[in-house]
């Protein structure tokens, strides 16, 4: 899956694809959202924004195809993976301009805990990397959430993660997701192999990798165990 968005990141800032001012999440991402909030939830005044999430909204993270772009100044959308229940994926399109969550469930559930914890976190975590003369005029409320109809999509329960990123590329590009279904997932699980598969051997994307350096971080102090 992180493969997947981390190619979605590089075919943007290329630019492969023409749109902009997006930018993908891996699923660490998601699953520190998730974690975050149930500290939020337990301790709403107390809770004081980590520092990885103010990463993220510089665009310092993830740090492969990290794009140093700040959120709501540069970038209007992000698109975030995310795993259920450690069995089923998800994907929601967060609009920092529109102030909404649309999410893509090949189930048509709702998973409403889950999802809120992106409504919720995200507008704190955008009002805290603005500029001081940005920040004032930011006021935090939670973020509106829409579940995109879905039907009669994944019945054998077993291709949720190829809809996750075929919808995503749908929604990005502005394709009708009538477009992915049951009777063509199947080939559409070979064209994701089929994208890694080039991918690995794009010298663009090659000459990237080999360049990477991961940042130098603060050490953490040690914690003595027992």
């Amino acid at each position: 899956m992180d493969a997947m968005m981390y190619l979605f990141r590089e075919r943007t800032a290329l630019p492969r694809w023409r749109p902009d001012r997006v930018t993908f999440m891996n699923c660490m991402f998601s699953n520190q959202i998730i974690t975050a909030y149930g500290k939020f939830d337990g301790n709403m005044r107390g809770y004081k924004i980590d520092d990885h999430f103010l990463e993220y909204g510089r665009g310092d993270l993830p740090y492969h195809g990290s794009t140093c772009s700040v959120w709501s100044v540069d970038v209007d959308r992000l698109y975030i993976p995310i795993c259920v229940n450690q069995i089923h994926w998800i994907s929601v399109c967060v609009n920092l301009v529109n102030q909404t969550v649309d999410v893509f469930d090949c189930g048509g559930k709702k998973n409403n805990r889950v999802v809120e914890a992106f409504a919720v976190l995200i507008p704190r975590i955008v009002k805290a990397v603005q500029s001081p003369e940005r920040k004032k005029d930011f006021n935090v409320k939670q973020y509106t959430v829409s579940y995109v109809p879905m039907h009669g999509l994944n019945m054998s329960g077993d291709d949720c993660g190829a809809y996750l990123l075929k919808f995503i590329e749908c929604h990005l590009l502005g394709l009708d997701f009538s477009l992915v279904n049951d009777e063509n997932i199947k080939e559409a699980r070979h064209k994701i192999a089929y994208d890694l598969w080039e991918a690995a051997n794009d010298a663009v994307l090659q000459s990237r990798m080999s360049t990477f350096k991961p940042p130098k971080r603060a050490p953490v102090k040690p914690v003595q165990l027992g």
